[in-house]
């Protein structure tokens, strides 16, 4: 490896520096060094301090040279002047016409996940969401090319739009919902997003202005009759057989699990698995949705208890934990889910003819010889029996890699639509119930409580939605519940036209 010449080769002047330090007192302190780069060599300033918690503390500069170039000047004075304009433009690579939107997408995504990363940024499932949706706009623009010229001027930067909306609707793997292509299209197009921040000045302000707003979307990709009504992709072949027999089925299995737990302890059917519940998670978690209605991030990503809440790192996002109160009761504290709070009771216990371990209650049932018979036990402590020792509830399978983490949402919904969705070999066939996704069953709860006779304002406090969301959303597309309504309405009419008939008969 050569030696990189000393820094006076290139012209660099110690007094001449401090006299422009001092003449510009804005720019920050620190050092240049000369860097080689193949055949040639760069003056680079080393920040000496950074105070947006950047680990890139080298700032390029530019090309150094030997002598004077035609206009006078050595490099080291060139990069002086340099210097102070990259500092007004924070260091930002220079963008041309040519430059790959998709390049700027990464620069705004970078952007993005740098604020929710600071105290007062946003919430780690608002960045998550902002995120997906644009690497699929990224996707697009490499698919298509898109280079900044495309975007600079209104009229182009429409027909982009428009070309990423067909781009959207066809979508085959999988096809995207409306909702979803909305959310995209908003997350792109909206006032505080991607095309803002490209036309602000306080952000790249790269394009003239940015002419997508709600209206235009609406124009181009309009509400249809089903969203005007809140009908959206709600299940509409809901019916309260369909909720008991899925409810049963992950009740019988978390008792076959926790019995033979009981019985034999840890076990594994394959030397690859690790010791634990392993797939099987997906019937616990979602005898929880079942039985409260829980959205799955309030469930898999529930802290055991109070202290490890309190301890937790990200105290900024979303929160659940579980604590038992004086009376043996099991709540689970939710903080700030889609703004709101609330505790939600977990009476459902699990019933095992083996004696947990280190169980210090008395039996739930005796035989006539005072032999106990069977224990029920509160499918909290199951879980928190059977889930090994970490932060949250539900820990990761991956103690090694993971050990203070949870099961990743991912990886869950994955194993949940092949257990739980598919037909195949091993799995529930619960697509035969319409289900989905996860998500489906929480829809499931709600149907089934409005149906079966819980008031509405109860429903609310225990799902944490609106009463006019519940009403709208999910009353309507219960056709059990509606045959139900409908049924009794008959037999009172049918009634009073027999009372009319007696009448003029008489």
């Amino acid at each position: 490896m050569g030696i990189t010449p000393q820094r006076e080769l290139f012209g660099y002047n110690k007094p001449y520096k401090e006299l422009w330090f001092d003449t510009n007192k804005h720019l920050p302190k620190g050092s240049f060094t000369i860097q080689k780069r193949r055949s040639s060599y760069y003056w680079y300033f080393v920040l000496g301090a950074v105070s947006d918690g950047s680990k890139n503390r080298n700032k390029y500069i530019c090309r150094a040279y030997e002598g004077k170039n035609g206009d006078g000047f050595d490099s080291f004075q060139l990069a002086l002047q340099t210097l102070s304009k990259k500092f007004e433009i924070n260091f930002r690579p220079t963008i041309y016409d040519t430059q790959k939107l998709s390049e700027l997408v990464d620069e705004y995504i970078g952007l993005i996940i740098k604020e929710e990363n600071s105290d007062d940024g946003r919430k780690l499932e608002t960045t998550q969401a902002i995120k997906n949706s644009m690497m699929r706009f990224k996707d697009f623009c490499l698919q298509d090319d898109i280079i900044l010229r495309d975007v600079k001027k209104p009229k182009e930067l429409k027909n982009v739009v428009k070309k990423y909306l067909e781009y959207s609707k066809n979508r085959r793997t999988p096809p995207l919902k409306r909702n979803t292509i909305r959310t995209y299209l908003k997350v792109v197009c909206g006032n505080k997003g991607f095309l803002s921040w490209l036309s602000d000045e306080d952000g790249r302000d790269v394009i003239e202005i940015n002419p997508i707003g709600s209206d235009y979307i609406n124009k181009i990709y309009p509400t249809n009759r089903s969203e005007k009504k809140g009908i959206g992709d709600r299940n509409p072949y809901y019916s309260d057989e369909s909720y008991k027999t899925m409810f049963k089925i992950c009740g019988r299995k978390v008792s076959e699990i926790y019995q033979k737990f009981c019985e034999d302890g840890w076990s594994r059917e394959h030397n690859n698995q690790p010791l634990g519940v392993g797939s099987d998670v997906v019937y616990f978690v979602s005898l929880f949705q079942l039985h409260s209605g829980f959205r799955i991030g309030e469930i898999l990503n529930s802290y055991r208890n109070r202290e490890y809440w309190e301890n937790r790192r990200d105290k900024k996002n979303s929160s659940t934990y579980w604590n038992k109160n004086k009376n043996g009761d099991w709540f689970l504290y939710l903080e700030d889910f889609k703004g709101k709070d609330g505790n939600v009771p977990i009476n459902q216990k699990i019933r095992t003819w083996v004696k947990p371990k280190n169980w210090k209650e008395e039996p739930t049932k005796l035989d006539n010889n005072g032999i106990p018979l069977y224990w029920d036990v509160q499918l909290v402590d199951v879980c928190l029996e059977m889930f090994r020792e970490s932060p949250f509830v539900f820990s990761s399978p991956n103690k090694f890699k993971n050990t203070d983490r949870h099961y990743s949402k991912t990886y869950y919904q994955n194993i949940f639509r092949q257990m739980m969705v598919s037909k195949g070999v091993g799995g529930e066939g619960w697509e035969g119930h319409g289900i989905s996704r996860s998500h489906d069953l929480r829809s499931y709860f709600i149907s089934y409580m409005i149906n079966n006779g819980m008031p509405i304002e109860d429903l609310s406090q225990i799902t944490r939605h609106n009463p006019s969301t519940l009403w709208k959303y999910y009353l309507r597309h219960s056709e059990k519940g509606q045959l139900k309504r409908q049924a009794t309405f008959d037999r009172n009419k049918i009634f009073r036209e027999k009372l009319d008939i007696n009448k003029r008969d008489g």
